[in-house]
Protein backbone atom coordinates (compact mmCIF):
# COMPACT_ATOMS: atom_id res chain seq x y z
CA UNK A 1 0.00 0.00 0.00
CA UNK A 2 1.23 3.77 0.05
CA UNK A 3 3.41 5.29 2.53
CA UNK A 4 0.54 7.92 3.36
CA UNK A 5 -2.79 7.87 2.48
CA UNK A 6 -5.25 10.43 3.74
CA UNK A 7 -9.31 10.53 2.98
CA UNK A 8 -11.45 13.57 4.09
CA UNK A 9 -15.07 12.83 4.73
CA UNK A 10 -17.10 15.93 5.37
CA UNK A 11 -20.82 15.35 6.78
CA UNK A 12 -22.59 17.29 3.71
CA UNK A 13 -21.02 17.45 0.19
CA UNK A 14 -21.59 20.79 -0.52
CA UNK A 15 -22.28 24.36 2.08
CA UNK A 16 -25.77 25.45 1.87
CA UNK A 17 -25.79 29.39 2.77
CA UNK A 18 -29.40 30.65 3.13
CA UNK A 19 -30.47 34.19 2.54
CA UNK A 20 -28.59 36.82 0.80
CA UNK A 21 -25.29 38.31 1.74
CA UNK A 22 -26.19 40.55 3.65
CA UNK A 23 -28.68 37.95 5.87
CA UNK A 24 -27.70 34.41 5.73
CA UNK A 25 -26.45 33.26 8.99
CA UNK A 26 -22.90 30.73 9.31
CA UNK A 27 -23.23 27.58 8.46
CA UNK A 28 -21.21 24.80 10.08
CA UNK A 29 -18.55 22.61 7.79
CA UNK A 30 -17.82 19.36 9.48
CA UNK A 31 -16.34 16.02 9.22
CA UNK A 32 -13.22 13.72 9.61
CA UNK A 33 -10.33 13.07 8.46
CA UNK A 34 -9.01 9.37 7.95
CA UNK A 35 -4.99 8.11 7.67
CA UNK A 36 -3.67 5.28 6.55
CA UNK A 37 -0.22 4.50 7.48
CA UNK A 38 2.18 1.62 5.65
CA UNK A 39 4.98 2.52 7.74
CA UNK A 40 5.22 3.95 10.98
CA UNK A 41 5.38 7.75 10.76
CA UNK A 42 6.90 10.72 12.95
CA UNK A 43 4.08 13.56 12.79
CA UNK A 44 4.60 17.16 14.54
CA UNK A 45 1.08 18.40 13.42
CA UNK A 46 -1.83 17.74 11.45
CA UNK A 47 -3.63 20.91 9.90
CA UNK A 48 -6.96 21.19 8.03
CA UNK A 49 -8.13 24.42 6.21
CA UNK A 50 -10.61 25.28 3.71
CA UNK A 51 -9.66 27.85 0.99
CA UNK A 52 -10.89 29.53 -1.88
CA UNK A 53 -9.47 28.67 -5.52
CA UNK A 54 -9.22 31.94 -7.25
CA UNK A 55 -8.47 30.82 -10.96
CA UNK A 56 -8.94 34.45 -13.37
CA UNK A 57 -8.55 34.87 -16.49
CA UNK A 58 -6.07 37.28 -17.54
CA UNK A 59 -7.64 39.87 -20.71
CA UNK A 60 -4.26 40.39 -22.55
CA UNK A 61 -2.12 36.82 -21.85
CA UNK A 62 -4.67 34.92 -22.64
CA UNK A 63 -4.24 31.79 -19.91
CA UNK A 64 -5.83 31.11 -16.58
CA UNK A 65 -3.77 31.82 -13.31
CA UNK A 66 -4.40 30.07 -10.48
CA UNK A 67 -4.27 31.59 -7.04
CA UNK A 68 -5.29 30.13 -3.57
CA UNK A 69 -5.67 31.57 -0.36
CA UNK A 70 -6.62 30.60 3.11
CA UNK A 71 -9.46 31.25 4.58
CA UNK A 72 -9.53 29.64 7.67
CA UNK A 73 -6.84 26.97 9.83
CA UNK A 74 -6.85 24.83 12.59
CA UNK A 75 -4.80 21.86 14.07
CA UNK A 76 -6.48 18.77 14.21
CA UNK A 77 -3.72 17.39 15.56
CA UNK A 78 -0.25 18.87 17.49
CA UNK A 79 2.48 17.26 18.95
CA UNK A 80 5.15 20.12 18.43
CA UNK A 81 4.78 20.83 22.23
CA UNK A 82 5.59 17.17 23.87
CA UNK A 83 9.33 16.16 24.70
CA UNK A 84 10.13 14.58 21.58
CA UNK A 85 8.61 17.21 19.50
CA UNK A 86 6.60 14.62 17.13
CA UNK A 87 4.17 11.44 18.37
CA UNK A 88 5.28 7.99 16.65
CA UNK A 89 2.44 6.87 14.62
CA UNK A 90 2.21 2.64 13.98
CA UNK A 91 1.49 1.69 11.18
CA UNK A 92 -2.24 1.11 10.25
CA UNK A 93 -2.15 -2.00 8.24
CA UNK A 94 -4.98 -4.43 8.29
CA UNK A 95 -6.46 -2.24 11.26
CA UNK A 96 -8.96 0.40 11.24
CA UNK A 97 -7.56 4.13 10.10
CA UNK A 98 -6.68 6.79 12.50
CA UNK A 99 -9.22 9.38 12.58
CA UNK A 100 -9.75 13.36 13.50
CA UNK A 101 -12.13 15.21 13.68
CA UNK A 102 -12.33 19.11 12.30
CA UNK A 103 -15.35 21.59 12.13
CA UNK A 104 -15.28 24.69 10.73
CA UNK A 105 -17.74 27.89 10.83
CA UNK A 106 -18.41 29.46 7.16
CA UNK A 107 -19.43 33.08 7.41
CA UNK A 108 -22.81 33.79 5.95
CA UNK A 109 -21.47 36.55 3.66
CA UNK A 110 -19.19 34.30 1.47
CA UNK A 111 -19.49 34.53 -2.30
CA UNK A 112 -20.83 31.13 -4.15
CA UNK A 113 -19.17 28.67 -6.39
CA UNK A 114 -19.54 29.76 -9.98
CA UNK A 115 -17.40 29.06 -12.89
CA UNK A 116 -17.78 31.58 -16.08
CA UNK A 117 -16.04 33.11 -19.10
CA UNK A 118 -14.55 35.66 -16.76
CA UNK A 119 -13.48 33.10 -13.99
CA UNK A 120 -14.07 30.56 -11.79
CA UNK A 121 -14.49 31.06 -7.70
CA UNK A 122 -14.16 26.86 -5.84
CA UNK A 123 -13.28 26.18 -2.55
CA UNK A 124 -11.56 23.36 -1.15
CA UNK A 125 -10.32 21.63 2.28
CA UNK A 126 -6.98 20.73 2.50
CA UNK A 127 -4.98 18.32 4.46
CA UNK A 128 -1.35 18.81 5.67
CA UNK A 129 0.55 16.52 7.51
CA UNK A 130 4.14 17.75 9.13
CA UNK A 131 6.57 15.25 9.24
CA UNK A 132 10.28 14.99 10.51
CA UNK A 133 12.97 12.99 9.48
CA UNK A 134 14.75 13.04 5.79
CA UNK A 135 12.99 13.36 2.53
CA UNK A 136 9.83 14.58 1.78
CA UNK A 137 8.07 16.64 5.64
CA UNK A 138 4.86 17.08 4.08
CA UNK A 139 1.71 15.17 3.14
CA UNK A 140 -1.14 16.84 1.84
CA UNK A 141 -4.79 15.97 0.45
CA UNK A 142 -7.31 18.47 -1.16
CA UNK A 143 -10.88 17.67 -1.69
CA UNK A 144 -13.57 19.92 -3.54
CA UNK A 145 -16.37 21.42 -1.69
CA UNK A 146 -19.01 23.88 -3.54
CA UNK A 147 -20.57 26.94 -1.94
CA UNK A 148 -24.00 27.41 -2.94
CA UNK A 149 -26.93 29.90 -1.90
CA UNK A 150 -30.61 28.90 -1.21
CA UNK A 151 -33.12 31.85 -0.45
CA UNK A 152 -34.60 32.17 3.22
CA UNK A 153 -37.86 30.45 3.84
CA UNK A 154 -40.36 33.29 4.00
CA UNK A 155 -38.00 35.91 2.18
CA UNK A 156 -39.48 37.32 -1.23
CA UNK A 157 -37.09 35.34 -2.78
CA UNK A 158 -38.34 32.35 -1.79
CA UNK A 159 -41.77 33.60 -2.92
CA UNK A 160 -40.66 34.16 -6.38
CA UNK A 161 -39.50 30.61 -6.68
CA UNK A 162 -43.78 29.89 -6.69
CA UNK A 163 -44.92 31.76 -9.57
CA UNK A 164 -46.41 30.60 -12.13
CA UNK A 165 -45.54 31.01 -15.75
CA UNK A 166 -47.39 33.03 -18.49
CA UNK A 167 -46.28 34.81 -21.23
CA UNK A 168 -47.77 36.18 -24.47
CA UNK A 169 -47.74 38.54 -27.28
CA UNK A 170 -48.83 39.30 -31.06
CA UNK A 171 -47.39 39.64 -33.71
CA UNK A 172 -49.03 42.68 -36.36
CA UNK A 173 -52.20 41.08 -35.72
CA UNK A 174 -51.86 37.99 -37.47
CA UNK A 175 -50.56 34.97 -34.75
CA UNK A 176 -50.30 34.97 -31.15
CA UNK A 177 -47.99 33.32 -28.99
CA UNK A 178 -47.96 32.60 -25.25
CA UNK A 179 -46.29 30.21 -23.21
CA UNK A 180 -47.24 28.77 -20.23
CA UNK A 181 -45.68 26.35 -17.35
CA UNK A 182 -46.16 26.04 -13.98
CA UNK A 183 -43.07 27.60 -12.14
CA UNK A 184 -40.39 30.02 -13.08
CA UNK A 185 -37.35 28.41 -10.83
CA UNK A 186 -35.99 25.03 -12.24
CA UNK A 187 -33.51 22.89 -10.64
CA UNK A 188 -30.44 21.51 -12.38
CA UNK A 189 -30.36 17.96 -13.33
CA UNK A 190 -34.14 18.14 -13.96
CA UNK A 191 -37.16 18.34 -16.67
CA UNK A 192 -37.90 21.95 -17.42
CA UNK A 193 -41.58 21.21 -19.15
CA UNK A 194 -43.66 24.35 -20.91
CA UNK A 195 -46.60 24.57 -23.26
CA UNK A 196 -46.49 26.76 -25.97
CA UNK A 197 -49.39 28.08 -27.76
CA UNK A 198 -49.33 29.31 -31.19
CA UNK A 199 -53.07 30.73 -32.19
CA UNK A 200 -53.72 31.95 -35.38
CA UNK A 201 -55.42 35.39 -35.36
CA UNK A 202 -56.00 35.81 -39.34
CA UNK A 203 -55.97 33.07 -42.12
CA UNK A 204 -53.58 31.76 -44.90
CA UNK A 205 -50.61 31.60 -42.04
CA UNK A 206 -48.50 28.30 -41.88
CA UNK A 207 -46.21 27.11 -39.49
CA UNK A 208 -42.94 25.61 -39.69
CA UNK A 209 -41.70 24.65 -36.57
CA UNK A 210 -42.02 25.86 -32.79
CA UNK A 211 -39.28 25.13 -30.12
CA UNK A 212 -37.73 26.48 -27.08
CA UNK A 213 -34.17 28.05 -26.14
CA UNK A 214 -33.04 28.34 -22.22
CA UNK A 215 -29.77 31.03 -22.83
CA UNK A 216 -27.48 32.30 -19.53
CA UNK A 217 -26.21 35.74 -19.44
CA UNK A 218 -23.45 36.07 -17.11
CA UNK A 219 -22.61 40.03 -16.24
CA UNK A 220 -18.99 41.05 -14.79
CA UNK A 221 -19.44 44.18 -12.81
CA UNK A 222 -15.64 44.14 -12.18
CA UNK A 223 -14.05 44.20 -15.57
CA UNK A 224 -14.91 46.88 -18.57
CA UNK A 225 -14.60 46.34 -22.05
CA UNK A 226 -12.46 48.82 -24.69
CA UNK A 227 -15.55 50.65 -24.62
CA UNK A 228 -15.83 51.03 -21.17
CA UNK A 229 -19.72 49.04 -21.35
CA UNK A 230 -19.25 45.76 -18.02
CA UNK A 231 -18.07 42.56 -19.65
CA UNK A 232 -20.86 40.14 -20.16
CA UNK A 233 -21.20 36.35 -22.12
CA UNK A 234 -24.69 34.79 -23.31
CA UNK A 235 -24.66 31.62 -24.59
CA UNK A 236 -27.32 28.92 -25.14
CA UNK A 237 -27.77 25.91 -22.50
CA UNK A 238 -30.22 23.84 -24.44
CA UNK A 239 -32.70 24.09 -26.66
CA UNK A 240 -35.32 21.92 -28.47
CA UNK A 241 -37.04 22.28 -31.98
CA UNK A 242 -39.62 20.72 -33.44
CA UNK A 243 -40.62 20.71 -36.74
CA UNK A 244 -44.27 20.59 -37.80
CA UNK A 245 -46.05 19.20 -40.87
CA UNK A 246 -49.08 19.07 -42.52
CA UNK A 247 -50.37 15.26 -41.38
CA UNK A 248 -51.49 14.63 -44.96
CA UNK A 249 -48.21 15.77 -46.44
CA UNK A 250 -44.89 15.51 -44.25
CA UNK A 251 -43.34 17.78 -47.06
CA UNK A 252 -45.63 20.87 -46.56
CA UNK A 253 -45.96 23.22 -43.92
CA UNK A 254 -49.36 22.72 -41.30
CA UNK A 255 -51.42 25.61 -42.00
CA UNK A 256 -52.78 27.27 -38.70
CA UNK A 257 -56.35 26.65 -39.27
CA UNK A 258 -57.04 26.86 -35.05
CA UNK A 259 -55.12 26.88 -31.99
CA UNK A 260 -52.07 24.61 -31.77
CA UNK A 261 -50.29 23.15 -28.12
CA UNK A 262 -47.17 22.08 -28.22
CA UNK A 263 -45.83 20.40 -25.19
CA UNK A 264 -42.32 20.74 -24.83
CA UNK A 265 -39.38 20.02 -22.60
CA UNK A 266 -35.42 20.40 -21.65
CA UNK A 267 -32.77 18.89 -19.82
CA UNK A 268 -30.95 21.17 -17.73
CA UNK A 269 -27.27 19.84 -17.14
CA UNK A 270 -25.85 19.54 -13.97
CA UNK A 271 -24.23 23.04 -12.42
CA UNK A 272 -20.79 21.03 -11.53
CA UNK A 273 -20.10 20.43 -14.84
CA UNK A 274 -20.09 24.43 -15.53
CA UNK A 275 -22.70 24.10 -18.47
CA UNK A 276 -24.97 26.20 -16.60
CA UNK A 277 -24.79 28.10 -13.55
CA UNK A 278 -27.04 28.99 -10.65
CA UNK A 279 -28.69 32.03 -10.76
CA UNK A 280 -27.27 34.91 -8.97
CA UNK A 281 -26.76 38.78 -8.30
CA UNK A 282 -23.75 39.99 -6.32
CA UNK A 283 -21.93 42.91 -6.04
CA UNK A 284 -18.93 41.79 -8.48
CA UNK A 285 -21.04 39.17 -10.75
CA UNK A 286 -24.91 38.67 -11.88
CA UNK A 287 -26.27 35.25 -13.65
CA UNK A 288 -29.49 35.66 -15.30
CA UNK A 289 -31.51 32.99 -17.18
CA UNK A 290 -34.18 33.46 -19.98
CA UNK A 291 -36.12 31.01 -21.44
CA UNK A 292 -37.34 31.69 -25.36
CA UNK A 293 -40.37 30.35 -27.26
CA UNK A 294 -39.73 30.37 -31.06
CA UNK A 295 -41.61 29.99 -33.99
CA UNK A 296 -41.27 30.11 -37.49
CA UNK A 297 -44.01 31.24 -39.38
CA UNK A 298 -44.51 31.74 -43.16
CA UNK A 299 -47.46 34.27 -44.21
CA UNK A 300 -49.63 34.22 -47.26
CA UNK A 301 -46.41 35.67 -49.69
CA UNK A 302 -44.40 32.47 -48.59
CA UNK A 303 -41.79 34.76 -46.36
CA UNK A 304 -40.83 32.91 -43.47
CA UNK A 305 -40.90 35.06 -39.78
CA UNK A 306 -39.29 33.84 -36.90
CA UNK A 307 -41.44 35.07 -34.45
CA UNK A 308 -40.07 34.98 -30.69
CA UNK A 309 -40.98 36.08 -26.71
CA UNK A 310 -38.90 35.04 -23.86
CA UNK A 311 -39.40 35.16 -20.23
CA UNK A 312 -36.96 35.58 -17.15
CA UNK A 313 -36.26 31.72 -15.07
CA UNK A 314 -34.47 31.01 -12.25
CA UNK A 315 -32.13 28.02 -11.82
CA UNK A 316 -31.86 27.11 -8.62
CA UNK A 317 -30.23 23.98 -6.43
CA UNK A 318 -32.81 20.91 -6.03
CA UNK A 319 -32.54 22.02 -2.11
CA UNK A 320 -34.26 25.51 -2.72
CA UNK A 321 -37.43 24.06 -4.32
CA UNK A 322 -37.77 21.90 -1.69
CA UNK A 323 -37.66 23.73 0.91
CA UNK A 324 -40.56 24.17 3.19
CA UNK A 325 -41.74 27.08 4.24
CA UNK A 326 -42.95 27.58 8.44
CA UNK A 327 -45.69 25.93 9.34
CA UNK A 328 -48.55 28.53 10.60
CA UNK A 329 -48.95 28.40 14.20
CA UNK A 330 -52.39 25.57 15.07
CA UNK A 331 -55.82 27.22 16.55
CA UNK A 332 -54.88 24.88 19.55
CA UNK A 333 -52.37 27.32 20.65
CA UNK A 334 -54.47 30.55 20.28
CA UNK A 335 -54.73 30.62 24.58
CA UNK A 336 -51.31 31.62 23.94
CA UNK A 337 -51.76 34.94 21.95
CA UNK A 338 -50.90 37.99 23.89
CA UNK A 339 -53.62 39.92 22.03
CA UNK A 340 -56.37 37.51 23.53
CA UNK A 341 -55.28 37.69 26.93
CA UNK A 342 -54.07 41.30 27.39
CA UNK A 343 -55.79 43.62 29.74
CA UNK A 344 -57.10 45.32 26.37
CA UNK A 345 -59.64 42.57 25.30
CA UNK A 346 -62.40 44.45 27.77
CA UNK A 347 -61.91 47.64 25.60
CA UNK A 348 -61.78 45.89 22.54
CA UNK A 349 -64.80 43.67 23.57
CA UNK A 350 -66.73 44.52 26.30
CA UNK A 351 -69.60 42.39 25.96
CA UNK A 352 -67.16 39.27 26.94
CA UNK A 353 -64.97 41.11 29.70
CA UNK A 354 -67.21 38.90 32.03
CA UNK A 355 -65.54 35.93 30.43
CA UNK A 356 -61.84 37.15 30.07
CA UNK A 357 -60.53 35.77 33.46
CA UNK A 358 -62.24 32.78 32.70
CA UNK A 359 -60.14 31.89 30.09
CA UNK A 360 -57.19 33.06 31.72
CA UNK A 361 -57.67 30.23 34.33
CA UNK A 362 -57.18 26.56 33.14
CA UNK A 363 -59.80 24.68 31.66
CA UNK A 364 -61.01 21.27 32.80
CA UNK A 365 -59.23 18.07 31.22
CA UNK A 366 -60.13 18.16 27.94
CA UNK A 367 -61.27 14.37 27.55
CA UNK A 368 -64.12 14.77 30.22
CA UNK A 369 -67.69 16.71 30.66
CA UNK A 370 -69.34 17.61 33.68
CA UNK A 371 -73.17 17.23 33.28
CA UNK A 372 -75.67 18.37 36.07
CA UNK A 373 -78.56 15.32 34.90
CA UNK A 374 -76.87 12.71 36.14
CA UNK A 375 -79.00 10.49 38.74
CA UNK A 376 -76.66 7.81 39.88
CA UNK A 377 -74.16 10.36 40.66
CA UNK A 378 -71.64 9.84 38.02
CA UNK A 379 -70.59 13.53 36.92
CA UNK A 380 -68.45 12.65 34.20
CA UNK A 381 -68.87 11.32 30.71
CA UNK A 382 -65.92 10.75 28.20
CA UNK A 383 -66.21 12.85 24.75
CA UNK A 384 -65.02 11.42 21.46
CA UNK A 385 -61.83 12.64 20.08
CA UNK A 386 -62.96 14.71 17.50
CA UNK A 387 -64.91 16.88 19.73
CA UNK A 388 -61.51 18.63 20.32
CA UNK A 389 -60.82 19.52 17.40
CA UNK A 390 -62.64 21.83 17.13
CA UNK A 391 -63.24 25.17 19.26
CA UNK A 392 -61.44 27.63 20.84
CA UNK A 393 -57.81 27.12 22.72
CA UNK A 394 -58.48 23.47 21.19
CA UNK A 395 -61.04 22.77 23.73
CA UNK A 396 -64.69 22.38 23.13
CA UNK A 397 -66.53 25.83 23.24
CA UNK A 398 -70.09 25.47 25.34
CA UNK A 399 -73.23 27.30 23.08
CA UNK A 400 -75.96 28.04 25.07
Amino acid sequence: MLYVRTQIVPDAACVILRGQPSEASCESLAGRVLIRLGYSLKVKRVTVAFQSIDARKQQHRRQNTIRSSTLMQQDIFDASDSQLGHAVWPATYGSSPRELLFSFIIPGHMHESVRTAFGNIAYELRVTIHTCGFGINTWTQTQRIPVYRVPLEGSGWALSLTDSMCVQADWLGAVELQMVGDSVAFADKSKLRARAIVRPLQKGQMLADVGLRLCEKVRCKNLVDRFGDLRSSQHTVCEQMRKVYDPSDSLQMQPLNHERCFDLELDIPDAATGCVQYSMNTASLCVTHELTLVATVVDQQKDAHLLRISAPVQIVPTIALEASFAELPEYSKSCFDRLLLDSSTETLWPEHSNHVEAWRSPPPPPFVRFDNDTSDGSAITPIPPSYHQHGFGGYGMLVS
